[in-house]
């Protein structure tokens, strides 16, 4: 229902106005103040005082004179990307990855970190944020507002815990979002990996995406998938909703950690690929799953059919997909995609024509990622970014006024 039936305060209108402002400069880079009022349809008026605070706080500079289009010279304007950034942290099974992007969701820096086999998830997490204070001090000056945080699902967004993360135990009794906080002492932001994803992706076109279903599916060490209706994540009664990993394709199946029995990420992840991998061709030493990609990139028979197998179970996933939510468009990313896309692409596609719809099939695009970086460090940014344009003077406000006191 939202606001329905609520009026709006002069202070909703302003916060409005900075939020519109601050999203069009991180989309525009550099842009004078008549194109911002020109695009967003704000008085000239409107735009110069809404800027002219955001200098006062540092959020943007101006960055010396633009030539328009008649030869007019006009000053532009800029976030202040040097002084500004944000904290992205992507957890997952094996290893967590930091990375430090500035305000227009451009990613600076970033480090891997492995966890070692059999270490706890209290010890992982403490191993995580004395990673994540170290990297903000080498970051100095530059002022880290926030952090976001892309989780492996089930995520519990009202009890700000991971439900099940299968192949490791402990993670359900650690509260992030608060813990984090008290560590890094800043706002933290915390999102499941697959919904992540999918709001890098509709970062990418916006304009192409806001009228449709987007559904991106993560195929990594699980599988899980983050949906947007028309921009907006679907998330369910407790933030769960895209859970397919653990929707089942065979049901007298293996049973799965979290109860159910054929899950298709045990049959379709990265680790699962791993483990048949190995038992096929039984090397003397256990091979990763990068020893696996590489095998199948080389041509490897055995490796291959293997894969074109999991292509095979995982469009079973996405016929049901297809059935339940009627999407646009279905993006498929992470590790397990990344090995060979355009094969993965065509093999599913091939497979979803035989089991779907004729119609549905057809007016359902089935693409991989185009997402240059991290998909799911990225949308874990954009959650903290987001934050901060919604509301900036938590951010930058209460700081300036102790400054002028």
């Amino acid at each position: 229902m939202g606001r329905e039936g609520l009026g709006f305060n002069q202070s909703d209108i302003i916060d409005n106005n900075r939020t519109v402002l601050l999203r069009l400069l991180c989309r525009a880079g550099v842009c004078p103040r008549v194109e911002l009022a020109r695009q967003t349809g704000l008085k000239q008026s409107t735009i110069t005082n809404i800027t002219a605070e955001f200098i006062r706080w540092g959020l943007v500079q101006e960055t010396g004179f633009l030539t328009g289009s008649k030869g007019r010279r006009s000053i532009g304007i800029s976030l202040n990307n040097d002084d500004f950034g944000i904290l992205s942290i992507r957890l997952a099974r094996t290893h967590f990855v930091l990375s430090i992007f500035n305000l227009s969701a451009i990613q600076h820096s970033t480090r891997q970190y492995d966890i070692p086999d059999n270490q706890n998830a209290d010890e992982t997490f403490s191993q995580l944020c004395s990673a994540a204070e170290e990297m903000i001090r080498e970051n100095a000056p530059r002022r880290i507002l926030a952090c976001g945080i892309a989780v492996p699902g089930p995520y519990s967004s009202i009890n700000n815990r991971i439900a099940l993360m299968t192949g490791t135990t402990g993670w359900s009794n650690i509260p992030l979002s608060g813990r984090l906080r008290e560590r890094l002492n800043i706002p933290v932001f915390v999102e499941q990996d697959a919904n992540c994803g999918a709001l890098a992706q509709y970062w990418l076109n916006p304009e192409f995406y806001s009228s449709q279903v987007l559904i991106y599916i993560a195929v990594g060490q699980g599988v899980g998938a983050g949906i947007l209706d028309s921009g907006t994540l679907v998330r369910g009664r407790l933030g769960m909703a895209g859970e397919i990993g653990h929707t089942s394709i065979c049901y007298d199946g293996p049973q799965c950690t979290c109860g159910n029995r054929g899950c298709l990420e045990n049959y379709c992840s990265s680790t699962s690929f791993t483990k048949a991998v190995n038992e096929a061709l039984r090397p003397a030493a256990p091979l990763s799953f990068r020893d696996c990609a590489a095998l199948l990139k080389s041509g490897n028979q055995t490796v291959m059919d293997l894969f074109l197998t999991l292509c095979d179970r995982l469009s079973v996933g996405i016929v049901n997909l297809i059935n339940s939510f009627n999407p646009d468009v279905i993006i498929l990313g992470d590790e397990m995609t990344h090995v060979m896309p355009d094969l993965m692409v065509e093999q599913i596609r091939k497979c979803v024509k035989d089991r779907c719809i004729p119609e549905l099939f057809e007016n359902t695009i089935i693409e991989k990622s185009l997402v240059a970086k991290d998909s799911f460090a990225h949308g874990a940014a954009l959650k903290a970014i987001e934050d901060i344009f919604d509301h900036p003077s938590d951010y930058f406000a209460p700081a300036q006024e102790e400054y002028v006191k």
